[in-house]
C-alpha cells in the first residue's frame, strides 16, 4: 500500500508554488501566524479530500472483488491525468509568479482561503490515495496511512514553517534559495514525477483490464 502511496506524496509535495508563498509571507508582518493560517487551510482541504476519497473508493465496492476492472480503470485514468500534467507544464510559458506574489497584501482569511485553493489535491495526491484504498488496510492504519501522505504532500510549506519558528533569518536565505533552484529546474522535476508515476500507472493496470 504505502510502496506506491509514499513515492506519489513525495511527488506531490514538489510544489514551488507553495513554496513562494511561504517565502513571502514568513517575510512579512505577523509571519507566524499567517503561516500557521495557510497551513491550516491546506490541512483541511488535504486531509478532507483525503478521507473523503478513501471512504468514497473503499465504501462503495470500488475497490471490491466485485468490481475487478475498476480498480485498473482508476489507475489508468490517474496515469493519463499525470500525463496530461507533464505537458501542460512542459508547454506553458514561464509565469513571473514572484512579482506577482510581492504585491499581494493579504489578510487572515485571505491567506486560509489560499492555503485551502493551493492543496487542493493534484493527480499525484489522488494516485497516492487510491494506493492506500487499494490496500484495504483496517480503520487505524487506513487513517494513519492518509495523514501520512497529507503530511508528505504538505513539505514544501510545513518545513519551512517549522524550521522559521527556530532559525528565521536562516530560513529565509535558505527558502529563497530553493525559490531560485524550482525556478530553473522545478518544471523539470515535475515534468519527469508526473511522466514517471503516470506510466507506471497505465502499465500496471494494463494487464489487469483483461
Amino acid at each position: 500500500m504505502l510502496a506506491q502511496a509514499v513515492p506519489a506524496a513525495l511527488a506531490a509535495a514538489i510544489y514551488p508554488q507553495a513554496l513562494l508563498f511561504v517565502s513571502f509571507i514568513l517575510g512579512r508582518p505577523q509571519p507566524r501566524t499567517r503561516a500557521l493560517v495557510f497551513l491550516s487551510g491546506a490541512v483541511v482541504i488535504t486531509l478532507g479530500v483525503g478521507f473523503a476519497v478513501v471512504l468514497l473508493l473503499q465504501h462503495t465496492d470500488l475497490e471490491s472483488s466485485r468490481h475487478p476492472t475498476v480498480s485498473p480503470w482508476i489507475d489508468v485514468a490517474i496515469g493519463v491525468a499525470l500525463l496530461v500534467v507533464a505537458a501542460w507544464v512542459a508547454l506553458r510559458p514561464p509565469r513571473h509568479e514572484e512579482e506577482r506574489v510581492r504585491r499581494r497584501e493579504l489578510g487572515v482569511l485571505a491567506v486560509f482561503g489560499i492555503g485551502l485553493v493551493m492543496y487542493t489535491p493534484s493527480p499525484f495526491y489522488l494516485a497516492s490515495l487510491h494506493a492506500i484504498a487499494k490496500g484495504h488496510a483496517g480503520p487505524v492504519a487506513t487513517t494513519a496511512s492518509v495523514v501520512l501522505v497529507a503530511v508528505l504532500f504538505m513539505l514544501f510549506a510545513e518545513l519551512p514553517i517549522a524550521a522559521h519558528a527556530l532559525w528565521p533569518e536562516a530560513t529565509l536565505r535558505t527558502v529563497r534559495g530553493a525559490n531560485a533552484w524550482l525556478s530553473r529546474h522545478g518544471r523539470t522535476l515535475i515534468c519527469v514525477a508526473a511522466i514517471a508515476l503516470g506510466g507506471y500507472l497505465i502499465i500496471t493496470a494494463i494487464p489487469r483490464l483483461a
